[in-house]
């Protein structure tokens, strides 16, 4: 009985690290999507509960979760000057998501502690090149950013009719040596077979974070493009997203935010717009 309990769990154990391995071999495949970004961390946690309500086992909250494939696609407005005004980008979608962990090309994130108010979770992703310099004539001469490897640490606290979510990441492998810090409020609602989720809050991050977005180092300067050296700033954000359950285990989720730029970063010699606007589409099936 214990040998077939261990050799259960090894099997597990064994999956999920396979899939953490195809999970990063295919990011890092598709890093080329410089853009591509699904959803804010605190929005990524609502859909998540909208998309996977349950778990197949729930005396199992670690290892007793749901498989999820898919695709998912965006088209979002590009603020770097000369560049392309949208960016098109799709990904697919993998995942294995139980009630305490979920792993996919989206991130990780490992509930440490939680009841039925509240939840803190370890968390870590990767964040893409923010530009190509091949992108535009005016980016040229700019160096290539390097792929950031990020974790931190969430938080979920349900607040009146929503729930208010938190999250601190830093980068891992010194790609720019930052930090960043979301906080948001969404209010989840459904109509019918819909469920919406709207909200929005801000964005923090660290001045090290905004001059691997928007800096202009000094070896980059020339005649039409000025040295940059911006300051930490706040980024607010409107985010929205509906799912609608086509089948228990087939389902279709939108995608809409829209982040404005304040002064940091639109003082900066390659920004040419004061917002980002995106809309995505994902399919997923779980089972």
């Amino acid at each position: 009985m214990v040998s077939h309990f261990c050799s259960r769990r090894l099997g597990d154990a064994m999956v999920l690290g396979g899939l953490g391995i195809c999970t990063a071999a295919i990011i890092i495949m598709l890093a080329s999507s410089a853009h591509a970004q699904t959803a804010t961390p605190g929005q990524r946690e609502i859909i998540r509960e909208q998309v996977n309500p349950q778990t197949e086992d729930p005396l199992k909250p670690w290892l007793g979760g749901n498989w999820q494939i898919g695709a998912f696609g965006q088209i979002s407005s590009n603020p770097y000057r000369g560049a392309d005004s949208t960016d098109l980008d799709a990904l697919p979608v993998l995942a294995y998501d139980a009630e305490r962990l979920r792993i996919g090309i989206d991130g990780i994130d490992a509930k440490v502690w939680m009841n039925d108010f509240a939840s803190v979770s370890v968390i870590g992703g990767l964040r893409m090149e923010p530009f190509d310099p091949g992108d535009s004539s005016y980016l040229n001469g700019l160096e290539k950013r390097d792929m950031a490897y990020e974790a931190g640490i969430g938080g979920s606290l349900r607040v009146w009719h929503g729930e208010l979510q938190a999250s601190y990441q830093t980068d891992l492998n010194n790609a720019h040596g930052g930090h960043e810090v979301d906080v948001a409020y969404y209010l989840p609602t459904e109509y019918e077979k819909f469920s919406f989720n709207v909200g929005g809050g801000v964005t923090w991050q660290s001045e090290d974070l905004v001059d691997y977005n928007v800096g202009v180092r000094r070896n980059e300067v020339r005649s039409d493009r000025g040295f940059y050296s911006p300051d930490a700033t706040f980024i607010p954000h409107l985010d929205f997203s509906v799912t609608y359950p086509v089948t228990e285990s087939f389902a279709v989720v939108g995608t809409t935010d829209v982040k404005f730029l304040l002064d940091e970063y639109t003082d900066s010699p390659i920004i040419d717009e004061d917002y980002v606007l995106s809309a995505g589409l994902v399919l997923v099936y779980t089972f």
